[in-house]
């Protein structure tokens, strides 16, 4: 599945993995692009799952503030309490070594025949140097499932002939057999430079020229000789450095679920959702930072299509997004916002927004709903999806806008999907297969009339969702809000009059 900007920013995705703290370049890659495991995958995203919850229980073991492995997300410990320091300090010791690598990928990316030059050279000896304190320190902690590094030790042994494992290279005399006696020459021509007058060191520094000619076209071979070997490990190299993006990833989301107190998911084996105490992160931080505290929510999804309907600004959207990012999170192989969270695998998952703005072609906003739902039922059609969507038909007016929810909702439920739509139009939660409501606008607070007019609508407002019955009618709240918004008292009489 492809995890567009749109469907990244509009559920919160994108600003989970700017979150993310990848250490190298390569873990910084596999970030941009997390690994989406579908269907037919669930082996595979366990042991990435598993892979994070052994980082979780080391990184915290090894932290300055320690925490205890029950309260780090994890299961029970998987590595023996005895042994628990020194793996800890092990994968410190290799989260030490990321920010020292840089990307040479490109480096093995180059015609035939075109040698690397000294600064490629350098690089990649420190690469190699890097990566053997990496493999020390690695072989010393538990493995991580499908983490290995093929060996480099012929490439070693090239770079670095002479086994100091410095993370400088140059071009040693032991390379060419003609280079050892070329720089002795050299020097001693250099010293008698030094030597001789100004005036008269005009053949020396000829024929110091014509040695400084000779040395480069040895150091050329040399750098052929080195280039059409260590292309041989292309392969070698490029498998350490994609094992390293996904080490250092792991342990990206290791730290964020340590920081977010996320939890691992379950995958369910009936198509069910079921979110306990989910949180979206980025509304939850927006909301601290004014003040404020998110309200954890509550929810079963199964298929067919499931409706929320409630207040106004009762925060049926950020339910919308919750539930997706959870997907996404756990699709991606990241432990989730919530207290506990029983998630299937989906083909494909989908956000439609209401507000998603106009679409290309000049669409409205309605045009672009339609336009989206209509390519999702398209490439979906021999797949099980999740789709979400926020007041679906709210741009038209409101008796086709209400029959046509309608009709999408008995329609989504002939399908092998999972769908959450919120709505005010009644009669839609008739025929969908469940309905949660939002508690809205139920306390009752004096006082606070001089405050700012979405706090006080926000102090009012109980964002939990509760099980309705179908066909409970949407609540009836526009007339409070827009009272708690200050509107005009005369327009709000003209309004109240003609309900």
């Amino acid at each position: 599945m492809e995890l567009t900007h749109e469907l990244r920013e509009n559920a919160g995705l994108q600003w989970v993995l700017e979150r993310l703290s990848p250490l190298s370049p390569f873990g910084k890659q596999a970030a941009r692009t997390p690994r989406w495991y579908g269907p037919g995958e669930e082996a595979a995203l366990e042991e990435e799952l598993d892979n994070v919850a052994l980082a979780m229980e080391l990184w915290a073991a090894g932290g300055t503030a320690p925490q205890a492995a029950e309260g780090c997300g994890c299961e029970a410990p998987r590595v023996n309490p005895a042994d628990l320091k020194d793996a800890a300090a092990a994968l410190r010791g290799v989260t030490r070594c990321l920010p020292l690598f840089h990307d040479i990928r490109g480096s093995f990316d180059r015609e035939p025949g075109t040698p690397f030059d000294l600064v490629e050279l350098f690089e990649i000896k420190h690469f190699l140097v890097t990566m053997e304190q990496v493999t020390d320190a690695y072989a010393k902690m538990p493995a991580l499932a499908g983490i290995a590094f093929p060996p480099l030790t012929e490439a070693m042994a090239l770079m670095d002939p002479e086994g100091r494992r410095l993370p400088t290279f140059s071009i040693v005399n032991s390379y060419h057999n003609d280079l050892a006696p070329l720089r002795v020459e050299k020097a001693k021509l250099e010293k008698a430079i030094r030597m001789t007058q100004e005036d008269k060191r005009g053949p020396l520094l000829e024929k110091r020229r014509v040695l400084a000619v000779q040395e480069d076209q040895l150091e050329l071979e040399v750098r052929r000789m080195l280039t059409e070997k260590l292309m041989v490990y292309k392969p070698e190299f490029l498998a350490n450095m994609e094992a390293l993006g996904h080490l250092d990833l792991i342990v990206a989301k290791g730290k964020l679920a340590l920081r977010y107190h996320c939890v691992r998911p379950s995958l369910s084996a009936d198509k069910s959702i079921a979110l306990r105490e989910v949180v979206h992160p980025q509304v939850a931080e927006d909301l601290a930072e004014r003040g404020e505290q998110f309200t954890s929510l509550d929810l079963e999804l199964r298929p067919g299509c499931t409706v929320i309907t409630g207040a106004n600004m009762g925060g049926k959207t950020v339910s919308l997004r919750s539930t997706v990012l959870s997907l996404l999170l756990c699709q991606c192989g990241f432990f989730v916002f919530a207290k506990s969270a029983s998630l299937p695998l989906f083909h494909r998952v989908d956000l439609i927004l209401a507000d998603s703005g106009p679409g290309a072609g000049g669409l409205s906003s309605f045009g672009k709903e339609v336009h989206l739902l209509d390519t999702l039922l398209r490439q979906t059609r021999d797949c099980f999806f999740f789709v979400a969507m926020d007041e679906f038909a709210r741009g038209t007016n409101p008796q086709e806008g209400a029959a046509l929810a309608r009709a999408l909702v008995r329609y989504l439920g002939t399908l092998d999907c999972v769908a959450l739509m919120t709505t005010h139009y009644d009669g839609v939660s008739d025929v969908a297969g469940a309905h949660y409501q939002v508690a809205g606008l139920v306390r009752d607070i004096q006082g606070d009339e001089g405050d700012d007019p979405r706090k006080r609508i926000a102090r009012r407002m109980d964002y939990h969702l509760l099980p309705a019955p179908p066909g409970a009618p949407c609540p009836r709240d526009a007339l409070r809000v827009c009272r708690l918004l200050k509107l005009d008292d005369a327009l709000m009489d003209l309004f109240q009059a003609d309900l």
